[in-house]
């Protein structure tokens, strides 16, 4: 059950003096006790900038940034010492992170901010405010829109998309819900691996979040060949993200990634949990085999 209160705010241009109080009701964001990211289509496109090694830097990241201010503590040699890789890759990973408009520093070195507009956890005016830090820490430009509680505490300038109180009350948000699990898979993924991946993603069906397809029409999306895809869905099946129902048919881990309502991810995990048990086997099965016919071939030689 989503937990809710009902808060005032008051949203004033600041030109003007012109103000209009909303009343907001605040939920709980999540199912029950397992809460969710929400993650735009672009979030999923940018894995694919980061190598193997600066991956798993950026999924540490991601597990250990604060849901409640999308801020992350770590200095670069606590990092490397704790993935067991060089202090190198980590900066290499935070450049990359700050090049994609993925990460912005802030005034205290060891405390970074993740762009709320890839990734965020509350609704539309917990995300507003954060993003409106973190234009700031990049000097950009906000608009005219002051946000505050009733009692006019905490003025806050809104970022520039939000101008005027129906720009951002009319707001439909349109994201994935993505669980922390999720994070895992992503540590350890090389380009072409999460190019499947974003694809697998955003092509999937949303009502039973499944992709219809073949592996050569991934390869064709991609710009790939259909090998790297094999072994990218094969690497993805191992880090349980999906699942082959059937031949050209593939179900997405809905404990990872999902659009819909709690009732719905229930039953989708129930069959997912199936399908990959029946896919395991029958991988292992093709793995038996292949280790038979080897050593066959090697006894014969």
């Amino acid at each position: 059950m989503k937990k809710q209160n009902v808060e005032t705010i008051v949203l004033k241009n600041a030109k003007t003096g012109v103000a209009e109080k909303i009343q907001h009701e605040c939920h709980n964001t999540g199912y029950g006790t397992k809460h969710f990211w929400k993650a735009d289509a672009k979030f999923f496109e940018l894995l694919s900038n980061f190598s193997a090694a600066e991956s798993k830097v950026l999924a540490y990241i991601l597990q250990e940034t604060q849901p409640t201010k999308n801020k992350f503590v770590g200095a670069y040699k606590t990092i490397a010492r704790k993935l067991n890789c060089d202090v190198v890759t980590v900066r290499n990973t935070v450049k990359k992170m700050q090049e994609s408009d993925m990460l912005a520093k802030t005034e205290d070195e060891k405390v970074w901010m993740i762009n709320p507009r890839l990734l965020v956890k509350g609704d539309i005016y917990v995300q507003a405010r954060l993003m409106s830090e973190y234009d700031t820490l990049l000097n950009r430009p906000l608009s005219d829109l002051l946000i505050t509680d009733g009692d006019g505490n905490d003025p806050l300038f809104l970022p520039r998309e939000y101008s005027t109180p129906e720009s951002i009350s009319n707001v439909k948000m349109n994201f994935f819900k993505v669980y922390d699990s999720f994070f895992g898979v992503v540590s350890g993924l090389g380009g072409k691996e999460s190019l499947v991946l974003d694809f697998l993603v955003c092509a999937m069906q949303s009502g039973n979040n499944m992709y219809v397809g073949t592996m050569k029409k991934i390869a064709v999306n991609i710009n790939s060949s259909k090998a790297t895809v094999q072994r990218a869905m094969d690497s993805l099946a191992d880090k349980g993200f999906v699942a082959m129902q059937l031949d050209g048919v593939w179900l997405i881990n809905p404990s990872m990634v999902i659009k819909g309502n709690r009732s719905k991810e229930k039953v989708l995990m129930d069959k997912f949990i199936l399908i990959q048990r029946e896919y395991d086997e029958k991988r292992k099965a093709r793995k038996n085999s292949k280790r038979k016919e080897a050593d066959k071939e090697k006894a014969a030689a």
